[in-house]
């Protein structure tokens, strides 16, 4: 048996059609349905699931309270609501315990593949600790309700670009990092957008989708509220990181799908430390204070401290948000590449590489033996160029 599942619904016709959908893989999963939320808190009380699967809309014992017993008892559990997407209101409370909210309509192979995936993302990283870091994370970051509409309206067969430019212009955060991000040399746009709509038509469904979930997640926070952790600094290195990255990848000839997703990863790569930060302020302090004292890298203070890294929760975090697995393998392996299996040249070598560079003068590495393993050891000078020529004007 690989996992366990829970299912909770009111619905005894929803638990059927669930079992339904775990059926080709029922040697594989353990499904189990609880009959509302009361049902559900029972069944937890006499053992652990790898995944719990809710509906938004639960009577009595609500879905807000289940996802709170569940992370409060079995914070390795991945969390996934199914929601009503005509009903954003009911998602204001619930994305910020859930890892994924998925609309109540989705296919059965899409319900199966989210529960997959944070299960085999647990077993990938091969840590038992960061599970359960990332189940103590509280209320952020998660997908905001208004990054959901935005999602959502992107999804639609035929979707409004003006629709998703009015509602990217409702968040003046988002609006703001989405049109510098549109208007820096991650895109390179011939003509400078001006506002979110223009933004919006340049970079297409794909990269705005992934674009606004970098801009929420970085514009929700009081700067102030996170010192001594710089958020300023962070989101300045991620944007460093995302354009280095792509103009690595361009270098190498990857291909245009390649330079992208390096460009994205780039933006992503340190999101752990954001999380981290943001909701184990003190155990993060003592991280920070490790880095001082005795020299170590983040990564370092962090496992000794934690057990785990930022680019493990980090990775963790965007394979339960649902980004491709390409950006999710850039951020596990960012600082050892090395231990990621397979000789291709991805969006890992291009952030590897672009962080690397960036933190050079602090005393960062590249993986020598990876560089090599690629037949990239000479290309290393040829970086540092691109490293060190001028920013475009954003």
């Amino acid at each position: 048996m690989s996992g366990r599942v829970l299912f909770v619904s009111d619905d005894a016709g929803a638990h059927r059609a669930f079992r339904a959908a775990f059926a080709p893989v029922q040697r594989d999963w353990e499904v189990t349905a609880a009959r509302g939320g009361a049902d559900a808190l029972l069944r937890l009380e006499r053992g652990e699931y790898d995944a719990l699967v809710a509906e938004a809309q639960l009577a009595g014992t609500g879905c807000a309270e289940v996802l709170l017993e569940v992370r409060r008892r079995h914070p390795p559990t991945a969390r996934i609501v199914l929601a009503d997407i005509a009903r954003p209101g009911e998602l204001v409370h619930l994305v910020a315990l859930a890892h994924r909210v998925l609309p109540s309509t989705c296919a059965p192979a899409e319900l199966y593949a989210a529960v997959h995936r944070g299960f085999a993302l647990r077993a990938l990283l091969g840590n038992p600790a960061l599970a359960s870091v990332v189940g103590r994370l509280a209320s952020v970051p998660t997908l905001s309700a208004h990054y959901a509409r935005i999602a959502d309206e992107l999804m639609m067969p035929e979707y409004s670009l003006a629709a998703v430019g009015e509602l990217v212009a409702q968040d003046p955060g988002i609006a703001a990092r989405l049109l510098q991000m549109a208007n820096s040399a991650l895109v390179g746009l011939r003509k400078p957008a001006t506002t979110p709509g223009q933004a919006v038509r340049v970079l297409g469904a794909d990269l705005t989708r992934t674009l606004v979930l970098a801009a929420d997640l970085f514009s929700r926070y009081n700067p102030n509220s996170l010192r001594p952790f710089s958020i300023e600094t962070l989101w300045d290195h991620s944007q460093k990181v995302a354009e280095l990255a792509g103009l690595i990848a361009t270098d190498l000839n990857a291909g245009e799908q390649v330079a992208r997703e390096s460009a994205l990863a780039g933006l992503f790569h340190d999101i752990g430390k954001l999380a981290l930060a943001s909701q184990l302020a003190g155990p993060y302090k003592e991280v920070m204070m490790l880095m001082r004292a005795d020299g170590l890298t983040a990564a370092a203070a962090e496992r000794r401290v934690l057990g785990t890294t930022h680019a493990e929760v980090g990775a963790y975090l965007l394979g339960l948000w649902g980004l491709p697995d390409a950006l999710v393998e850039a951020v596990a392996w960012h600082h050892e590449p090395g231990a990621c299996p397979g000789t291709a040249i991805s969006a890992l070598t291009a952030v590897h590489a672009a962080d690397a560079l960036l933190r050079a003068p602090d005393g960062a590495k590249p993986d020598a033996e990876y560089l090599a393993r690629l037949g990239l050891s000479s290309r290393w000078e040829e970086w540092g160029f691109l490293r060190d020529r001028p920013r475009a004007k954003e």
